[in-house]
């Protein structure tokens, strides 16, 4: 199972200052340890509607695709997501999913891996 992070801009602005990732197109990888890389999807974390109030939607504390934003009939704008009447606050950023290697996985393991994608 890929592990999923959310990496919010300012979050990617510090680690690039700091050297402690490399970005190449729309891929991250950590330069530590294993460095794992990850796929960055455009994303935004909801953190509170925008006056305080009761929240009708249930989409404060999630973090949702700039893809499944739209999807749902929201907008998306800078720090903001609209949907339906309601303002949120929001932390843009990216989804990264961790990519997996090809030539770290055993035979084994690329052909479990084919039988569990083509056949189930």
């Amino acid at each position: 199972m890929a592990k999923k992070l959310f990496f919010s801009q300012h979050v990617l602005d510090s680690l690039v200052d700091e050297g402690k990732i490399k970005l190449e197109k729309n891929i991250l990888t950590l330069l530590s340890g294993d460095q794992p890389s990850f796929e960055l999807v455009p994303a935004y974390r909801i953190v509170r509607t925008a006056d305080g109030s009761q929240d009708p939607n249930r989409l404060v504390g999630l973090i949702r695709s700039e893809r499944d934003i739209q999807a749902m009939g929201a907008e998306g704008y800078l720090n903001s997501v609209i949907f339906r009447d309601v303002a949120y606050e929001a932390v843009p950023g990216f989804i990264g999913e961790q990519q997996e290697l090809m030539d770290r996985l055993s035979d084994t393991d690329l052909l479990a891996r084919f039988l569990l994608e083509n056949l189930f």
